[in-house]
């Protein structure tokens, strides 16, 4: 089966059916974009075409939750590769944006389905792999070399978090032969470079987490000296 679906021209061309009882994950949905401000359009990975009577955020908080991805390890592993606009990542599942969520034509589409992309005078066509062996392609209206930057700031994200599984698995016995499959090869300098992503990624969400209680118990933040007793206690860097 192939089908292609033009999302830039969606809201023209059909009125779909609104449900409330899906919930999206990483095996059964391909792109979410908004529909209008207070509902969310839904491909899936058997073709169909959904309409949640929920807005963009509210979705992408609930599949977030879902993943476990909390924002602050978004905003923490975002930081490191220097990208603002974000993803929902979780090694090798990566539901990534096309532009800024504040974009009315923003879509988050799942980058491990997608078997091909290509450049279209409209935009960008995404090819997924569906259920069953099928292909289903969507036009998006985006911006080719953003698209490619967010796919590969996404990609650096996933390496990161697959990095700190393989050096969790290191400390306890497990050595690198039998977890070439997560991420390949590593170099002695590549393992401390990780080591010390790892360890940013720890304290920046201790941080942000200490900066939000003393805002909202004190009115303000505390002072420098204070993290870097944090850091030096915890032994970082």
């Amino acid at each position: 089966m192939y089908k292609t679906v033009d999302v830039s021209r969606f809201k023209d061309l059909k009125d779909y059916q609104v449900t409330n009882i899906f919930q999206s994950r990483w095996d059964n949905t391909l792109l979410i974009t908004p529909y209008d401000q207070y509902h969310t359009y839904v491909l899936t990975t058997d073709g169909e075409e959904l309409i949640l009577p929920q807005r963009l955020k509210v979705i992408l908080h609930d599949f977030s939750e879902y993943a476990e991805a909390s924002r602050l390890e978004m905003d923490t592993l975002y930081s490191i590769v220097k990208e603002r606009t974000k993803g929902v990542i979780a090694g090798h599942y990566e539901l990534v944006p096309t532009c800024g969520q504040t974009n009315c034509r923003v879509a988050y589409y799942m980058a491990h389905a997608v078997d091909h992309y290509s450049k279209d005078e409209q935009g960008i066509v995404i090819t997924f792999k569906g259920d069953n062996g099928s292909l289903i392609s969507a036009l998006v209206d985006a911006c080719p070399k953003t698209f490619e930057r967010l796919r590969e700031k996404a990609d650096q994200v996933g390496r990161i978090q697959l990095e700190l599984v393989k050096n969790l698995c290191n400390r306890f016995g497990i050595g690198d032969t039998e977890l070439t499959h997560f991420v390949g090869a590593t170099t002695p300098h590549e393992r401390e470079l990780h080591r010390k992503q790892n360890e940013q990624v720890f304290f920046d969400q201790i941080v942000k987490i200490v900066q939000q209680a003393a805002e909202k118990m004190f009115g303000e933040d505390l002072d420098k000296g204070f993290y870097e007793y944090i850091r030096k206690s915890l032994g970082l860097y």
